[in-house]
């Protein structure tokens, strides 16, 4: 069984996400993430996909949820709190990836897995809160 590990990055109100090419089903919206490695937290995992996919590191963790993946594994999600200054990098340009600040309102949740959408609905309001 699967297990996966999502980051959750949020800064002034916002959410990062990253658009990127999957080969499978061309551009899709997610969050920096993936596959829970053995003997690996889904926080420690969350870090890792983090640093791998946009070089971001050093950011306060501030919660970590847990739900059940649309492939029946676990999945996680760790919220990280990040200054204005916080720039992602694109790491891998045969993935095509762009990064983009969105308001929990603006997420395109057609385009993220069901239980993206329900952590989404649920729980990501509570930690984008604006520090204006």
């Amino acid at each position: 069984m699967k297990h996966l590990s999502m980051a959750v990055v949020v800064r002034n109100g916002k959410v990062l996400v990253q658009e990127r090419q999957k080969a499978a089903k061309g551009v899709v919206v997610e969050f920096p993430g993936g596959e829970v490695l053995e003997n690996e937290t889904g926080t420690d995992a969350s870090v890792r996909k983090l640093y791998e996919e946009t070089h971001l590191e050093g950011l306060n963790h501030v919660a970590t949820s847990a739900g059940i993946n649309d492939f029946g594994g676990r999945i996680y999600y760790a919220v990280f709190r990040a200054s204005e200054q916080v720039k992602p990098k694109v790491v891998d340009s045969e993935r095509r990836q762009a990064f983009k600040w969105l308001k929990p309102d603006e997420l395109p949740l057609d385009e993220f897995h069901t239980a993206d959408v329900d952590f989404i609905n649920t729980k990501l309001g509570k930690y984008c809160v604006s520090d204006a």
